[in-house]
């Protein structure tokens, strides 16, 4: 029974950088996919339903782990170490084993069953809700001087930032050749000008203060094969990978 429990039993979980391997065997639980919540209306006068939406939705993940320690004296240690490593008050990144390049934003929720790990039953059931259903890849970057391609990795679309040394100009541009969208600091610049642009949360400023914008400007996503351009000088493009 001992050796059928560890064939299942999986190491190198990360979690908010802490290793629980030095601690624990573990167990994963945990779907394929996100749940997906479809919607669907009546139509007065028609059978069936017609499609409305669809979206991924958060889940939990269950994690059974057995503490490595067989002494009764280094349980209640080891019991307060772990405890330790799960606990924070906001989603930390989960590294799981079969996965080890891509992280999942996760939190401890609900209770973790520590109570039950006692000297004649080392284990204990922790579950981690994801509120956000996609993986979270690479860290990448990219040079831009006119217009460039480039792969941006992943299976979703990416939202960018940009840290951009336009030059002296009346205004300054960054656009989606494949789309048109754009995002235009409409304001004077200079030689010494830093436009820094976070597509994520929509915010823009030059040297550190609110930039002006074309209200035409739509902050945009990449995906795929991104094509952009700068209408001046150079731009340094960051971005993480999204998976499904």
């Amino acid at each position: 029974m001992e050796r059928n429990r560890k064939r299942n039993q999986t190491d190198g979980i990360v979690f908010n950088g802490h290793d629980l391997s030095s601690l624990v065997c573990c167990k994963i639980r945990r779907p394929v996919m996100a749940s997906v919540k479809a919607t669907f209306e009546d139509v007065p006068g028609r059978h069936g339903e017609t499609f409305k939406s669809a979206k991924r939705e958060g889940y939990d993940l269950v994690v059974d782990m057995w503490l490595r320690t067989a002494r009764r004296r280094e349980v209640a240690e080891a019991r307060h170490k772990l405890a330790a490593m799960l606990w924070t008050d906001e989603p930390a990144p989960l590294f799981l084993p079969d996965d080890p390049t891509r992280y999942l934003m996760a939190i401890v929720s609900g209770s973790t069953d520590l109570d039950e790990i006692t000297d004649d039953c080392p284990m204990a059931s922790v579950t981690f809700h994801i509120g956000d259903p996609d993986y979270h890849g690479q860290s990448r970057r990219i040079d831009v001087s006119g217009s460039t391609a480039f792969a941006v990795g992943g299976t979703l679309p990416a939202a960018v930032k940009v840290t951009a040394k336009p030059g002296a100009c009346s205004s300054w541009r960054i656009t989606d050749t494949d789309t048109g969208e754009f995002v235009e600091v409409a304001q004077a610049l200079t030689a010494d000008s830093v436009v820094r642009l976070d597509f994520a949360t929509e915010h823009a400023t030059v040297n550190g203060s609110i930039a002006a914008l074309n209200i035409m400007s739509d902050f945009f996503e990449i995906k795929d094969r991104a094509h952009l351009k700068i209408s001046s000088g150079t731009a340094t493009v960051e971005w993480e990978e999204r998976w499904l």
